[in-house]
Formats: C-alpha cells, structure tokens, sequence
C-alpha cells in the first residue's frame, strides 16, 4: 500500500529497523507478529466496543501507520482516516477449541504491504470471558504498544458505556518518528554511545553460545563442520524457523514463594527470574559463567514515549560473567547494575550492535552468540481500573532466535507463567521443560538460601 494523497512519507526508524532485519532471516513475516488477547469476566457489548475500536484508531495513531517497499528501502507513512467497518466475533466452548483458533490465527501472515498492519477479533471464551484478540506487525506496535492498545481501548468503551468525557489523548507516534529523521545530533550521540556500549559487551574475550539443551547443538555442528573450536553455531536459516510455544505455569505455593521474596527485598522480579535462566544454562553448558543473550528494553523513559504506541523496544545485549563465590543475592546486584548500564545506552540501534558483533567476533551471517531473547512482562493489576483479566500470548509458527523466553505474573491468580517460543530445529519441547524445570528448581534453592555461593547452588540444583 502507497501513500495517494500527498501523506508524509518517513524512513523506519532504529527501533523499526530491527524487525526489517529479522525479516532478512525469515521467509516468514509472521516471525514479527504479536499476537495476544485479554478477556474479562464482565460481558461485553460488542457493538459499543467496536464504536470503541474505531475512536481508538483515531486517538492511537500506529494503527494508522502503512508501509511500503520503495525500491530496496522499507519506508512508512500514516493515514490520515481509517475505520473498521465489520470486526469478526466468535464464541468457544472449549479452551481446545480457542487456542487452535487463536494460534491458527496467530500464524496466518499479516499483509503489511497490502495495508493489513493487524486484525482484532471480539470473543466470548469457553470459560465464561469476554475479550479482544489482536494480531499485529511488529513493525508498528511493540509489547509496550499492546497493552497501551488494550488500556486505553477499554478506557474508551468504558466512557462511552458510562456516557463519561473520552480519557486523556494519546501521545503521537509520528511525533517521535518525525524527530528521529535526519537527526545528525542523534547519529553523533549513538557513534559516542555504541563504543561505550561495545566494550563493555565484548569483555575482552569472545562469548560462548550456552543452549536450552545444552552443548549439543555446538557438538552437533563442530562435527558436521569438522571445526573442533567451534563455540557459535549457525542458527539463522531461513528455512528451519518454524517454532513451538510452551506456556508453563508454576505452583500458587511457588509463585506466592518468589513473590514473598521480591517484596521482602524490593528486588525486580526480571533480575531474579533472568539470574536463574542464566545459572542454569551455566550449569548445563560445561558450567560456563559467561552468558550472553538479547533482553527487550522498552525504551520508552519520557511520559510522552510511555503514553504513546509504535514500536520503540529494542534488544540489548545483555553479557554477564558471574563468580563462583558470588552469593546469590551479590549475582542479583550484579543483575540491577547490568539493567541500569544498559537501559542508559538503550537507544543503540539493534543493526549497529548485530554489524559489531559480526565484525568483532568474525561471524558469519548465520552465526550468533546469542541463544535466547528474554522479556519479563510486568502485568499490573490496576491496568484496567482494577477490573480482573486474563492476558494470553499465542504461537506465531515462526522466530528468527532460537528460543523467546517471556514471563509475566498473571494478574488473576498470581502465579508466575513461562512462554517458551522456540525453534524446532533447535531443540525440542522435551528440551525446553527440562530446562523450565532447572530454572524452577533454581529459582526455589536461590530463594530458599540466598547467601549461598553461586557454585554450591549449582551442586544443589
């Protein structure tokens, strides 16, 4: 879809750029969907809720926002109107019946050239809920976006459902588009900050690929190639990048635990829930103490960028090297100072980090140190005036990294779940419980005695 009426035309921005490039190792574009829903236990009324939607794609203008192919650039520009005239309502009787459809869903590709930038779709669960699904291109909306989608939609259905005044407006994600254009200050100050950056990540040494499974990836691979010093396997094959999504929930008696903990020592739960990830895939990679994977930053620190959709959120190279006589709560420190050192140069371009990695290490394009992406959705209860609701996420049938790791706490239950995406190619879902149980346990040891040394908790779990 071309601009035709003389609409501003931008190029993508850093954030954008990003998806552009995971695109490069996919033959899918439905790698970069986000699909997800949230339900309520009240009934909705569909007809004023699609009166809703509509005002909604007024006041949210990422929902207006198209892209197109200009030669061999990607570039984007915004509609000025646009509505929907019919939104697909479906009722379940089953849970079966409505993961199969929603997944289904999930995985058929968005036409983001054509105009199709997302679908929504209105439901009436197997369990009594009533909700919205919404399938949409990473290219115009991030996690942040999604729930900004969600909170003000509802936000918006309950003023009119209550004849009250529309809340407060949305910021504008052209506004941020339009001042990341051509801005020489900008380019200046990233130069400055990806040095900074890059010589904290490389650490003087070169990094070891730990997998969910373990060192027989790398094994694998060593063979094949008859490369004895292989420690980066080649993972990015557009051909085998089908997935799977396990979505793994702990215990209430589990989750009430690492709650407690949390809040008795003010800790952020994505530190606790990262550190364990990492000590176990120590533990199972020859016990190697030197981790490296992309973690989502949202990159959104001004109230203006938290109030307003698109995509800003960009991955960070997160590295750590731990000690084995670091206790457990030191490893959490050291987790915090990590976060806030790389949240301060989060504004580094996804590319320019990718080209350094390359160029460092001598990688090829299929190569990567990295063996996951991690995000830890902080879900709040009071996001919808306190109204109880349920989130659910659903497989897209294809991903670029080898395995995406997303925890949130349910703000129904208060139990913590693990969505685990993962390539097939890669490991297996046997492989991925097992490491889910590992962290468990891990989690529960590093709760249970928090200043133990990091290696006799490695002897424990």
């Amino acid at each position: 879809m071309r601009p035709q009426n003389g609409e501003t035309v931008y190029k993508l921005i850093h954030s954008q750029e990003m998806v552009e490039y995971m695109w490069r190792y996919t033959v899918h574009t439905q790698a970069t969907q986000i699909p997800s829903s949230v339900a309520f236990d009240e009934e909705l009324d569909f007809q004023l809720l699609a009166r809703a939607v509509n005002i909604e794609i007024r006041r949210n203008d990422c929902l207006r926002l198209r892209i197109f192919r200009d030669g061999f650039r990607i570039k984007e520009f915004f509609l000025e109107d646009y509505r929907l005239d019919r939104i697909l309502c479906k009722e379940f009787s089953s849970i079966e019946e409505q993961e199969a459809f929603f997944d289904k869903d999930a995985s058929k590709e968005l036409k983001v050239f054509d105009g199709e930038t997302f679908r929504v779709i209105f439901f009436r669960g197997w369990n009594g809920k009533s909700g919205v699904y919404l399938n949409v291109s990473h290219m115009v909306m991030d996690f942040v976006a999604v729930f900004i989608f969600f909170r003000d939609l509802f936000s918006v259905y309950d003023s009119l459902k209550h004849g009250k005044p529309l809340p407060r407006p949305l910021s504008k994600y052209e506004d941020i588009i339009r001042k990341e254009q051509n801005d020489p200050a900008l380019e200046e100050r990233l130069k400055r900050e990806q040095s900074i950056l890059w010589d904290w990540v490389d650490m003087g040494r070169r990094p070891v690929y730990n997998a969910i499974n373990g060192p027989s990836v790398l094994d694998r691979q060593s063979k094949l190639l008859h490369k004895k010093d292989l420690n980066m396997p080649f993972v990015y094959i557009p051909l085998k990048d089908s997935t799977h999504l396990l979505k793994l929930r702990l215990s209430k008696e589990d989750s009430d635990k690492i709650s407690a903990f949390v809040e008795e020592n003010h800790l952020s739960a994505e530190w606790l829930i990262q550190l364990c990830f990492r000590l176990y895939l120590s533990k199972i990679n020859h016990g190697e103490n030197d981790t490296l994977f992309w973690v989502l930053c949202p990159r959104r620190k001004t109230v203006r960028e938290k109030r307003c959709g698109g995509t800003l959120a960009s991955p960070m190279p997160w590295r750590e090297i731990f000690s084995d006589t670091q206790t457990f709560m030191q490893a959490i420190s050291q987790m915090a100072e990590t976060q806030a050192f790389l949240f301060r140069h989060s504004d580094i371009p996804f590319t320019m980090m990718r080209e350094n990695e390359m160029n460092l290490w001598n990688l090829s394009l299929m190569q990567s140190p990295n063996s996951m992406m991690y995000s830890h959705l902080p879900l709040d209860k009071k996001t919808f005036g306190g109204k109880t609701y349920e989130f659910s996420g659903y497989n897209f049938g294809y991903y670029v990294i080898p395995v995406y790791a997303i925890t949130m706490q349910d703000p129904e239950s208060g139990c913590f779940v693990f969505s685990y995406i993962h390539r097939l190619w890669l490991s297996s879902d046997d492989d991925v419980r097992a490491f889910h149980d590992g962290v468990v346990r891990t989690l529960l040891a590093g709760i249970k005695s928090p200043d133990k040394t990091l290696k006799e908790l490695s002897e424990e779990i």
